[in-house]
């Protein structure tokens, strides 16, 4: 009796953490698909004139497998894209988005201090957007969505339109 409870127990635990690595999954496509499809709803002005759309990621991370995925299929405009994982700072300049996962390599001050105008910032970790990046993906009610700062967006000379920000959660 106390052996089939053991195994009862083994096996719900067991499939609980296959769920949860799906979840996980499910939300490392979502943020590569939302990344993308911020692309075609911002205005990079006169940034941008790369012959390759750049997107950078800042330290290892699930997305960056879906971000090659779409890379593979997709363009921005009539350019490539290249993903790209950050390994040193200097690399930073030529992005065009620079994704900052949870574990990011560098710290958030030195990434919003070197990443320079045109370049848009998309983090995850709670408070960034209010930090200064672009956009920072939160999950709400098991639904993923995203914050905006407006002010990150300007100070990066870039512009928002504004359907992309009638779905975000606006942060100063």
């Amino acid at each position: 009796m106390l052996l089939k409870r053991f195994l009862l127990l083994v096996l719900l635990t067991s499939f609980a953490g296959s769920i949860t690595a799906q979840n996980e999954e499910k939300e490392a496509k979502l943020k590569a698909v939302f990344i993308y499809n911020f692309t075609k709803y911002i205005d990079w002005g006169s940034y941008n004139h790369g012959s390759d759309f750049i997107i950078g990621v800042a330290g290892n991370s699930a997305v960056t497998q879906y971000l090659y995925d779409i890379a593979n299929t997709e363009t921005i405009g009539n350019k490539r894209i290249v993903i790209t994982t950050i390994t040193k700072g200097l690399q930073i300049e030529g992005c065009d988005i620079l994704y900052i996962p949870e574990k990011s390599r560098f710290s958030l001050d030195y990434l919003l201090s070197n990443a320079g105008p045109g370049v848009l910032l998309v983090s995850e970790q709670p408070g960034f957007a209010a930090q200064g990046t672009a956009f920072n993906f939160v999950l709400i009610n098991n639904r993923l969505k995203f914050e905006a700062n407006l002010k990150a967006i300007s100070s990066a000379g870039l512009k928002a339109s504004a359907q992309l920000l009638k779905l975000a959660i606006i942060v100063d």
